[in-house]
């Protein structure tokens, strides 16, 4: 049998459809996205004293919302203007202030769930723009995150004099208006106060109790818990452009919240004998946490008292049956109070009455 031959046309078609079989339709080829970390958030900045504080929360996720395991540590880059040249709208240029190993922080802050950085190389009348991104242990880094324009200038003093006291389950504070700026300048831009508290063992937060600036001298402070021990300053507070500048802190005041205050002691005590006892008034308690009133009696000359009710009773009167035809009583009332370790007053004024029915 002679061998065969095809032309070279056949063998160059073949060639070419051959790799073409059984692929599908491809599309435009793209290069897989990095996993990086994620932008911070919640990023603030506080100018308090001679420093701008930087606040952000750690980050916790990458782009593609896997948990970030391997965080590293922040750049922080800042932005310098003066007042007069300053511009919103103008590109920023920034540069390396710091970068912060965040294993070195978690250290002196090992229960942290924020960062925080203090910027204390500033000038008066200058403008402060702050960029701040996070890289993993590859050095990726994430998108940046940006605060506002700060103007930074000279901040009014402390305000001095800080009281505080307990009163009705709240703190009552007080302090004294402080004198001008640091520098010894008229005051320009007041706005009044800002009051930040911490308890036992804990630094103070980087925001204020209040959302705005406390215009007087005095304010009240309702979200306590009872039987604790909490520390309070106050800042003053400057506004330059749409900048507000604290000043650094009052001296620290100490307030406890166990109450250890009776309520006052009760009044208008009588006693009436009718048939089957004796029926007790007395006027009603102005006090905001009182729990009750307790009865004492004695009988004839007894030189003590002894408790009738076994438990502090509701409203300002009790009828007393277990009494006897022919004795005489003499009858004290004290006011209680809803403490954790109640507080009772003093007893009353006592009232004398003979039963006789």
């Amino acid at each position: 049998m002679g061998t065969r031959h095809f032309p070279r046309s056949v063998f160059f078609y073949v060639l070419c459809v051959l790799p073409l079989a059984g692929c599908g339709k491809k599309g435009d080829p793209s290069a897989p996205r990095a996993v990086v970390p994620a932008r911070i958030e919640n990023l603030s900045a506080h100018p308090q004293g001679r420093a701008i504080v930087l606040g952000w929360s750690v980050p916790r996720k990458n782009t593609d919302d896997s948990e970030l395991l391997d965080l590293k540590g922040f750049k922080i880059l800042r932005s310098v203007s003066t007042f007069d040249s300053a511009c919103s709208e103008c590109p920023k240029r920034f540069s390396l202030l710091y970068e912060m190993d965040y294993e070195t922080y978690l250290l002196s802050n090992p229960r942290a769930a924020a960062v925080q950085f203090s910027d204390t190389d500033l000038s008066v009348r200058t403008v402060y723009t702050y960029s701040i991104l996070c890289y993993n242990a590859a050095h990726q880094l994430s998108r940046e995150a940006r605060t506002g324009d700060i103007f930074w200038d000279v901040p009014g003093m402390p305000p001095g004099g800080l009281q505080g006291r307990l009163e009705d389950k709240s703190v009552v504070l007080s302090w004294v208006e402080p004198a001008g700026p640091e520098d010894g300048s008229p005051l320009q831009g007041a706005a009044g106060y800002n009051l930040y508290r911490r308890g036992r063992d804990e630094a103070y937060p980087l925001l204020p109790l209040n959302p705005e600036p406390i215009a007087a001298l005095a304010c009240r402070d309702r979200g306590v818990e009872a039987d604790r021990d909490y520390f309070y300053l106050v800042r003053s507070v400057r506004k330059v452009g749409e900048t507000l500048i604290e000043s650094e802190g009052s001296e620290e005041v100490a307030v406890s919240t166990t109450d250890r205050t009776p309520p006052e002691v009760p009044a208008g005590l009588i006693a009436i004998p009718t048939e089957g006892g004796v029926v007790l008034k007395w006027d009603t308690s102005a006090a905001s946490d009182l729990r009750g009133y307790n009865l004492y009696r004695k009988r004839g000359d007894e030189p003590d008292y002894s408790k009738v009710t076994p438990a502090p009773v509701p409203i300002a009167g009790y009828f007393d049956a277990s009494v006897e035809a022919g004795q005489t009583y003499t009858y004290a009332v004290t006011a209680v109070d809803d403490a954790r370790d109640a507080n009772e007053s003093s007893r009353s004024a006592g009232v004398t009455v003979r039963y006789s029915r």
